[in-house]
């Protein structure tokens, strides 16, 4: 039996092992844990089947958009839990730090946006490039956004071994879908029975070949220790003035930890409390660590259905599952997603028409930023250091700014990552709707692949958007403006 549901795997149209292949690599990118993840499973069960072992490689490069202290601190506080947990399954785990000095250096902060970064032509691709051509196959995460589709892309032009891409940001596999979904009320129909057949705990099975894989260059995972991130991350060439936050601990130890927190004391209130700014037990802030996959989707829906309440659990499933899952079926069926052309016609039009309404403020981004000339925004703006903000108050606070799309230039907000947090509901605002844009030429199809993937090449199936049938709100418009504060000192981009 499979562990991996086929839905989940993006494949090349022809996918056989390489001949000869030292082991099955696990190119881990989004998915920042060693438990719970089908990319590991699917890399598992093939390595076991060609009698390899299993070898994980997990690089950190600095030129990714809006490269800060913050997300290096954060990643590499994963790294101390990642490298305990693979040793614990017996699966090596090698990981590279990019020492470098790059484009950044000279940069004001704040200056990192998408536009430029990620396009550097000196990155160094060389120690993932030569494991790949070591490799039987290289398994890595699926997401179809931020630079994922672009870094996969990457490697499978750099290297003749078969690159699977392997979905574990979701409960039901994005592919499942047949189409884009546009509202959460259809969704919601949508998922009602594949969600009763995925959600069940995700198996965790070992590998049965261990033996170690002499990678070919120096592995930076020992040196990477909780006395040593704040020097290591003030070596790289990131944006340093974005500073660590005080308040929040990457890795999966500190995800589980907030769960059985959230669980304990919040989850009674979640239905009732979870929309006041002054309640914040009452939220789970999970966000973070869903969004860097330090803990799956399935563990906190499953540990919060067994604690019950079972109204409270309901009103969570509906925000964990249907708005977070609908983010990702945009983002998965519409190519344009980034851009204000991925946005149905009905919801533009009905932004054009309240460009002339009266409003009492409208405020510069830099307003914005420092919180000023509003009581929320100020109060909001002091929890900046820390890595928080209150998404609800900040977009009433934009909305009364009036919205103003240029939809021919194609703008909408910088999202500085893979949509893996809940789509709130709220007003996108002028300045962030104009001022920053993303220009993304790829266009992902959805792959179904064959029972079983050494049974030769693989169909693809190219995906395509839904129409959408009625008015409401739309996953393009509402993306929570908790993900734009990712530029300038005290933002935590997730």
């Amino acid at each position: 039996m499979t562990l991996v549901d086929p839905s989940r795997l993006h494949v090349p149209p022809v996918a056989h092992p390489r001949p000869g292949g030292e082991f099955v690599l696990y190119w881990l990118q989004a998915t920042f844990r060693a438990h719970d993840n089908f990319a590991l499973n699917f890399a598992i069960e093939q390595a076991d089947a060609l009698s390899v072992p299993v070898l994980v490689y997990h690089g950190l490069r600095h030129d990714y958009p809006w490269a800060s202290a913050r997300l290096h601190t954060w990643i590499l506080e994963s790294v101390v839990d990642l490298r305990r947990d693979f040793a614990a399954k017996g699966i090596q785990y090698a990981f590279w730090l990019d020492r470098s000095r790059g484009a950044w250096t000279d940069w004001p902060a704040g200056r990192r946006g998408s536009d430029a970064a990620g396009q550097d032509a000196a990155a160094d691709w060389s120690p993932l490039v030569h494991l790949a051509d070591r490799a039987a196959l290289v398994v890595t995460d699926y997401t179809p956004t931020f630079i994922h589709p672009r870094q996969l892309r990457g490697l499978r032009k750099r290297t003749a071994t078969p690159v699977i891409a392997v979905d574990s940001a979701t409960v039901v596999p994005m592919a499942a879908h047949a189409k884009e979904h546009s509202t959460a009320r259809g969704f919601r129909t949508a998922l009602l029975e594949p969600l009763a057949h995925h959600l069940w705990p995700v198996p965790n099975p070992l590998p049965r070949v261990r033996r170690p894989v002499d990678v070919g260059f120096e592995d930076d995972a020992p040196a990477v220790t909780p006395a040593t991130i704040a020097s290591l991350v003030a070596g790289c060439d990131v944006d340093q003035a974005v500073a660590a936050s005080p308040m929040f601990r990457g890795g999966t130890a500190a995800g589980r930890a907030r769960l059985h927190e959230f669980v304990a004391r919040g989850l009674a209130r979640y239905a009732d409390d979870r929309n006041d700014p002054n309640n914040l037990e009452a939220v789970s802030r999970l966000s973070p660590w869903l969004h860097f996959g330090n803990v799956s989707i399935h563990e906190v829906l499953l540990t919060a259905r067994a604690a019950g309440p079972a109204a409270a659990y309901a009103k969570f499933e509906d925000e964990a599952v249907t708005w977070r899952e609908l983010a990702h079926n945009f983002c998965h069926w519409n190519p344009k997603h980034r851009t204000v052309a991925g946005i149905p016609a009905w919801a533009r039009e009905q932004l054009a028409s309240h460009e002339a309404d009266p409003r009492p403020a409208h405020y510069t981004l830099a307003q914005l930023e420092r919180g000023d000339g509003r009581p929320a925004l100020e109060r909001d703006a002091a929890l900046l250091p820390a890595g928080r903000v209150d998404a609800q108050l900040r977009a009433d606070a934009v909305g009364e700014g009036g919205p103003h799309v240029d939809a021919g230039r194609g703008r909408v907000p910088g999202i500085p990552g893979a949509p893996q947090q809940q789509v709130q509901p709220g007003r996108a605002g002028p300045e962030q709707l104009r001022r920053d844009h993303v220009d993304v030429r790829e266009v992902r199809p959805a792959v179904l692949p064959a029972p079983h993937l050494r049974d030769g090449a693989l169909p693809v199936a190219q995906g395509g958007g839904g129409q959408v049938r009625r008015a409401g709100v739309h996953p393009a418009v509402f993306l929570t403006l908790k993900r734009r504060w990712g530029r300038g000192p005290g933002r935590l981009a997730v």
